[in-house]
C-alpha cells in the first residue's frame, strides 16, 4: 500500500479562531489581496474586522469583492489583475466555498507566467510554489479551506471542473464556527450535503486510503447526526461546532483521496442549469450510492453504523430521509434539467471524479441515475 498526504501547514479549529487571522498572517507577506463574495461578510460586520486585523498585523490590504457561485475564469483574471496592480505578495480569502476557490488560484497563479485560462485547460501545469495563501469559510460545506483543488467555471464554454495542485493547498486554515451563524436553512442544508456527498465519496473510491478513511467515517457521523440541528436552530453555536468540524475533516479526507461520480454529474449540472452545486449534490447523493452498493457492501456497512442503519443496504433511503429533514425535496426537473440535455451532461461527466468512482458507470447507468434525480 502505498499513497501521499497533504495538508495545510497550519489549521485552527474553534469558536473566536477568526479573531487570529492578523496573528496568522503576520510575517507572511506585506500586501494582501482580500477576497470575498457579494456583500453578506460586509453585512456581518466581520469584514471590517478583518480588515482592521490585517492592519494591525502590518498587513495593507486591497480588496477584491464580489465572487460569484462557481466563480469564472473572468473573475478569477480581474483579481489577478487586481492584485499584481496592488502589489500583493500574499492571499487571503473570506467566505463560501467560491470565494475560497478564487482566492486560491490567484494566489497559485500570481508566481506564474501564463494564464488561468490555459491551467484550467490542461495547456499548463503551476511551475512555482503559491503565494502565501489564508482561508477563512463562512460555510460548512466545501472544505476548500485545506483541498489542494479550486473549482472553477469556463464561462465561454460553460464547463465547470476542479483543477488542482499540491502547490495550491493553503498555508493556513481558520475554520471557526461562529462565521457560519447567520447562515440561512437552506445554504446551511445543502453545503452540509455536500460535506457529507465528498466524505461519502471518498470513503467509498478507488484510491482512498487508512487516513482517508479515518476521515471521512469521522465526517460523515458528524454531519449526519448533527446538520439537522444545524439546520432547525442555526442561532446555536452547539449545533454548528459539529457541522463545521465535519466540513473540515472531510475537506482534509477528500483532498488526499478522491470524489465520485455525484460530483462528476453535479458539475456539469451547474454549469449548464444553475443548480446550486449542494443542492445538485444532496439529490444525486441516494441514487449513486445506490448504484455503488455492489461494489463496496462492506464500506456501506460502516456508513450505515455512523449514520444509524442496520445495513448498508439501507444507506440509499437514509439520505432520502435526511434531504428531506433538511428541506431539500423534489429533483432536478425544476431547473430545467430534462432529459434532452443528458447527452451534454454526460459529455461533461467524464471526469477525474467519476474515474474514481467505485463502480465505472456506463451511460446508460448515468441516464438512470440522473432519470430518477429528476
Amino acid at each position: 500500500m502505498k499513497f501521499d498526504l497533504v495538508f495545510p501547514r497550519k489549521i485552527l479549529f474553534g469558536t473566536g479562531t477568526f479573531s487570529r487571522l492578523g496573528e496568522v498572517c503576520r510575517g507572511n507577506g506585506r500586501r494582501t489581496l482580500l477576497v470575498t463574495g457579494r456583500s453578506a461578510l460586509r453585512r456581518s460586520g466581520k469584514l471590517a474586522q478583518a480588515e482592521e486585523m490585517l492592519a494591525a498585523a502590518g498587513i495593507a490590504v486591497r480588496l477584491f469583492e464580489g465572487v460569484e457561485n462557481d466563480p469564472s475564469l473572468a473573475t478569477c483574471d480581474r483579481a489577478i489583475a487586481a492584485a499584481r496592480d496592488a502589489g500583493c505578495d500574499m492571499v487571503v480569502s473570506i467566505g463560501g466555498g467560491s470565494a475560497l476557490d478564487a482566492g486560491k488560484i490567484v494566489a497559485a497563479m500570481l508566481p506564474q507566467s501564463f494564464t488561468v485560462r490555459e491551467f484550467f485547460r490542461g495547456q499548463r501545469n503551476l511551475e512555482r510554489p503559491s503565494l502565501f495563501f489564508a482561508a477563512a469559510p463562512t460555510t460548512a460545506g466545501t472544505g476548500s479551506e485545506c483541498t489542494r483543488v479550486s473549482v472553477l467555471t469556463d464561462e465561454v464554454t460553460q464547463t465547470k471542473k476542479g483543477i488542482r495542485h499540491e502547490f495550491m493547498v493553503p498555508q493556513a486554515a481558520l475554520v471557526d464556527p461562529e462565521l457560519t451563524l447567520a447562515l440561512p436553512p437552506d445554504v446551511t442544508a445543502q453545503s452540509g450535503m455536500d460535506a457529507l456527498t465528498q466524505a461519502i465519496e471518498c470513503f467509498v473510491g478507488r484510491i482512498a486510503n487508512p487516513a482517508s478513511d479515518a476521515l471521512a467515517l469521522q465526517a460523515i457521523e458528524l454531519l449526519a447526526r448533527h446538520l439537522p440541528a444545524a439546520v432547525e436552530d442555526g442561532s446555536k453555536i452547539e449545533n454548528r461546532e459539529p457541522v463545521a468540524l465535519g466540513s473540515l475533516l472531510t475537506g482534509l479526507a477528500f483532498t488526499n483521496a478522491a470524489l465520485g461520480a455525484v460530483h462528476g454529474l453535479a458539475h456539469p449540472v451547474g454549469a449548464l442549469f444553475h443548480v446550486p452545486h449542494g443542492l445538485a449534490c444532496a439529490l444525486l447523493l441516494p441514487q449513486v450510492c445506490e448504484f455503488n452498493l455492489p461494489a463496496q457492501p462492506e464500506k456501506f456497512d460502516r456508513i450505515a453504523e455512523r449514520i444509524g442503519c442496520k445495513s448498508g443496504r439501507e444507506v440509499p433511503a437514509a439520505l432520502n430521509a435526511l434531504n428531506r429533514r433538511v428541506g431539500i425535496t423534489g429533483g432536478l426537473e425544476r431547473f430545467g434539467v430534462e432529459e434532452s440535455a443528458f447527452p451534454r451532461i454526460l459529455a461533461e461527466s467524464r471526469s477525474g471524479s467519476t474515474a474514481n468512482n467505485p463502480r465505472v458507470p456506463t451511460d446508460a447507468d448515468l441516464v438512470e441515475i440522473l432519470r430518477k434525480t429528476i
